[in-house]
């Protein structure tokens, strides 16, 4: 039997800026991606759920929203690299439920947990991903359960924010069939055109036409997928993805170009890269070091080794030379934020190791 979980976070931009500031709790918050064109040229990135009571969506235009929101919503800039940041920890989190995990975006992700043998036990699970991400982020997720990928990303939709929604194989029917056909995972403008004209109001219509008329319509691979998702039939595995890269990233104190607060903060990094390099079982080649500038600019300097390793004492002398070096050449530049980052895998290494771990518990 199989069982996979979709964690989606909720409103995640948004959220973590009121994490990061809480003056912002319970108010209508959208953060835009602006184009400097003019103060309200560019389009609305997500917003929180209280923006959302005013018609704000994400995609609309930033002048749009304006009016929408008028003097009731606060409108804030992306900063893309603390969201990266703070959506890297999270998904190390979700890692540690399970060795199936495929990471869909920023904010979403799938876990295959079949070998928890029952839904009362995925359940379970999910309450305390719920409940970890809270705690040590301060931001909520919905997750959905099911029997493949597309009825949990589905069912992940029916409570938000910070749902939690379970739908059995036998519960599969009666969950989509009165469900409108747009709500159908993947189905685009055209389609729904196309549905429109043929009298497909809900999915139990599409889950009823004739799969040769889809074929005819969309192409053989794409009506057959229509007809299939619409009978709740994905076949489709979480895939597992390896990671090319470990990194952590953190904000310091206050911005500066000094090296030593930078160097204390490249040996915080150290320690807790260490931990992902042991639990990843990976030997690397590449050491970087990222730089995000008062202006939010983000810059990163690289060493490749001479040869494969794994050790930390290596990444900390590389990393503070690289800042070292940075350091040098823009003085004029301060940092808001930085990180430390290894990449180049030896594949080969890693599957022995993780073999190994498997056989050899550590800390025996």
């Amino acid at each position: 039997m199989k069982i996979i979980l979709h964690i989606d976070l909720d409103s995640f931009y948004a959220s973590v800026e009121e994490k990061r500031n809480p003056e912002l709790k319970g108010k209508a918050v959208v953060v835009c991606v602006f184009s400097g064109r003019t103060a309200d040229s560019g389009a609305v990135a997500t917003a929180n759920y209280a923006a959302r009571e005013l018609g704000i969506t994400a995609g609309i235009p930033i002048s749009q929203a304006k009016e929408l929101g008028k003097d009731k919503a606060i409108y804030i800039p992306t900063d893309i690299p603390y969201y990266k940041e703070v959506s890297d920890r999270i998904m190390d989190i979700l890692r540690e439920y399970s060795e199936k995990f495929e990471q869909r975006s920023v904010d979403e992700a799938y876990l295959g947990v079949s070998d928890i043998g029952s839904f009362e036990g995925a359940k379970k699970i999910a309450e305390k991903i719920k409940q970890e991400i809270f705690e040590k982020e301060g931001i909520t997720c919905s997750v959905g359960i099911g029997h493949n990928k597309l009825i949990a990303k589905m069912a992940g939709k029916v409570k938000k924010p910070d749902g939690l929604t379970l739908i059995k194989p036998e519960e599969v029917k009666p969950f989509l069939n009165p469900l409108p056909v747009k709500k159908l995972f993947g189905i685009g403008p055209k389609s729904l055109e196309f549905f429109e004209k043929a009298g497909i109001k809900t999915i139990e219509d599409l889950a009823k036409t004739d799969v040769n008329v889809l074929t005819k319509q969309f192409g053989e691979k794409k009506g057959k997928e229509i007809w299939e998702k619409a009978n709740g039939i994905d076949e489709d595995e979480v895939q597992g993805i390896e990671k090319q890269q470990i990194s952590k990233l953190g904000t310091l104190k206050e911005d500066t170009n000094d090296l030593k607060p930078i160097s204390e903060k490249v040996d915080e990094f150290a320690e807790g890269l260490k931990i992902k390099i042991i639990r990843e079982a990976v030997k690397f080649k590449t050491v970087s070091i990222i730089a995000i500038l008062t202006n939010l600019d983000t810059q990163t300097r690289s060493k490749t080794l001479d040869s494969f390793t794994d050790s930390i004492d290596v990444v900390r002398v590389e990393a503070k030379k690289l800042f070292q070096e940075f350091l040098g050449k823009n003085p004029d530049k301060k940092l808001r934020r930085c990180g430390i980052r290894v990449s180049g895998f030896d594949r080969d290494q890693k599957a022995e190791s993780k073999q190994q771990k498997t056989l050899f518990s550590f800390g025996k």
